[in-house]
């Protein structure tokens, strides 16, 4: 079950990053890399919207948020929250 809301929960990010336009990085486990651009920037943003993401500048990827897969209405909030930072 776990592993069928998790494939659930990342292919709806998957799909909703890419209608925002923004890349994503494959991945098979319980997170994803996005290319956001100014990811400190939006991580802030993320963080006063109460949506906790980590970034990644310290692997030399400043532009990139690792954003851990939820159930379907946590991925919608982030979802949400996103579009209103970009």
């Amino acid at each position: 079950r776990s592993y069928a809301l998790n494939a659930a929960g990342m292919a709806q990010l998957v799909a909703g990053l890419a209608e925002l336009g923004i890349e994503t990085v494959p991945s098979k486990g319980n997170f994803l890399l996005a290319k956001v651009g100014d990811a400190a920037r939006i991580n802030t943003e993320l963080l006063k919207r109460g949506v906790i993401v980590r970034p990644v500048a310290n692997y030399g990827l400043p532009e990139f948020l690792r954003v851990s897969v939820g159930l379907a209405g946590q991925n919608a909030r982030f979802l949400d929250a996103l579009r209103a930072c970009l």
